[in-house]
């Protein structure tokens, strides 16, 4: 999906990446000539092969950063800016970031340019000494035609300008390039490296309610945010592909989840010694997402999915509510009755637990009572047992097993909500209670494999249970369908207008 919607500006960002990326070798090499009367790698083959590989990862450096410099500076890309109603830093909204784009492009630009030029004023040189140019370097072989006319002394001006300029610019770089977006050259690799292993893309840590010394839960500040989350902030090189998918910003909400990361990095930048020293910084509302935006988030992990650094936005905003709603008490008016629903009767509409199997009215669905050897357990959900929509998918499945012969069960009026929605809004503990309270029947239970309509419910029983030691096999009802077809227990046809 990455390569998909943005096709050619991942084409020409690989031709830059990867270029740089064997730059590091190149630079070494050119470090080795300057100072030492060598051909780095040789005249041979494995030489020949390098300034080939050289020659051409140069040029294609050289036309990536055109293409990104007109593609920012000229055509003005609205995919690269934010809306105005998205919180940024004053730098940021004062175009800091352009103009560290830029000075990142000019760098590289001058840096490649000159190492390129240089190639070719060498070849020229040896035209003279020998006859004849490179062949492992076409592109630089044919620059140096246009200096034919040119003297040894010339062309060696020439080499040694290139040469200076092509290593003295990384000097002069250096001091400049941990506070550039170029950073992510090296963060990006330790971001990888210091990824939370989750059991799945949207999985979240457990909160300890058991330990009584943990006297704040959530993050509230920069200093509350795991270390890997900090990291994050550096990583990110700012291309708002995660904005781009983002259900709230491409609806014109406040939300921006490359804005949050953005927006870290300039504030550690300007307090960096009051972080050092241990300082209390000021709330991330403050500055870095406003509460619109944190309560925006559909927590669908398109942003996560789609970095291309590794980078996690959407756990900074959940760890965020999590603050909000259990040390603040402070979340949208609409949660209330969801949260009371869920506490008194398992489901967020607040609507009686004796109404749950209504939906199954005239249709033979055993519950566990009934059938308690079942070969599976279908976890109907909460929606499905209230939303009139839903309803009609759950009827349906039902008609489907039932046609198949399959052996399964329901848990009727003893199946309780996941806590998934309880969970993503911030309210941990509630979670934590569904949680508990739902391994309990379903470890007496002891189901042989469970099948769930609703995939949040298939999320939370498959991935996140096994944090409170509930450890289930859990299907999507899709994949049972399909497992039933295959084994020519359904049969089916496609009409003409796509339907089965």
């Amino acid at each position: 999906s990455m390569w998909k919607a943005r096709t050619a500006a991942s084409v020409f960002h690989a031709m830059v990446a990867w270029g740089f990326v064997f730059y590091f070798l190149v630079n070494f090499g050119d470090v080795l000539q300057g100072y030492f009367p060598i051909q780095f790698l040789g005249r041979g083959v494995i030489g020949g092969i390098y300034r080939f590989l050289a020659d051409i990862f140069s040029v294609a450096v050289l036309v990536g950063i055109i293409y990104f410099i007109l593609r920012r500076f000229v055509l003005h890309a609205p995919e690269l800016g934010y809306r105005d109603n998205v919180t940024l830093m004053d730098k940021v909204k004062a175009g800091s970031v352009s103009r560290d784009s830029l000075i990142v492009a000019l760098f590289i630009l001058f840096h490649v340019g000159f190492r390129f030029l240089g190639e070719s004023f060498t070849i020229a040189l040896e035209r003279l000494g020998a006859g004849h140019g490179d062949p492992a370097q076409p592109f630089a072989n044919g620059v140096s035609l246009l200096w034919s006319g040119m003297g040894a002394s010339a062309l060696t001006v020439g080499q040694h300008v290139s040469w200076w300029m092509a290593l003295g610019l990384i000097l002069a770089f250096i001091p400049y390039f941990p506070y550039s977006k170029h950073f992510h050259l090296i963060m990006s690799g330790i971001n990888f490296l210091t990824k939370p292993q989750r059991t799945s893309l949207g999985a979240l840590e457990p909160e300890d309610f058991e330990d009584e010394s943990i006297e704040s839960f959530g993050v509230a500040r920069l200093e509350d945010l795991p270390w890997t989350h900090l990291v994050d902030a550096y990583s990110c090189i700012m291309c708002n592909r995660c904005q781009d998918v983002c259900p709230a910003y491409t609806t014109g909400k406040e939300l921006s989840p490359s804005a949050l990361e953005v927006n870290k990095r300039y504030y550690i930048n300007q307090h960096i010694t009051e972080l050092v020293n241990g300082e209390e910084t000021p709330p991330l509302l403050e500055y870095a997402i406003s509460e619109s935006a944190l309560w925006a988030c559909t927590a669908c992990g398109a942003c996560v999915d789609i970095c291309p650094v590794g980078n996690e936005p959407m756990f900074d905003i959940l760890y965020m509510r999590r603050y909000q709603a259990l040390m603040e008490n402070s979340f949208p008016s609409e949660l209330r009755q969801a949260y009371r629903g869920m506490e008194r009767n398992g489901n967020p509409w607040n609507q009686s637990r004796r109404d749950r199997m209504a939906w199954a009215e005239g249709l033979d669905v055993p519950t566990i009572d009934d059938n308690p050897d079942a070969e599976i357990l279908w976890w109907v959900g909460c929606a499905p047992s209230y939303d009139p929509r839903a309803q009609q998918t759950a009827r349906a499945f039902a008609k489907v097993l039932n046609h198949a012969g399959v052996s399964y069960a329901v848990l009727g009026e003893m199946e309780n909500c996941t806590g998934d929605s309880a969970r993503r809004s911030g309210r941990e503990d509630l979670f934590y209670e569904l949680a508990l309270g739902n391994i309990e029947v379903l470890n007496e239970v002891q189901p042989k494999r469970i099948v769930a309509t609703c995939p949040h419910c298939l999320h939370t029983l498959g991935k996140e249970y096994p944090q409170y030691g509930g450890h289930y096999e859990v299907i999507h009802h899709t994949q049972l369908i399909s497992e039933l077809v295959a084994a020519k227990k359904l049969d089916y046809t496609i009409v003409p207008d796509g339907r089965v």
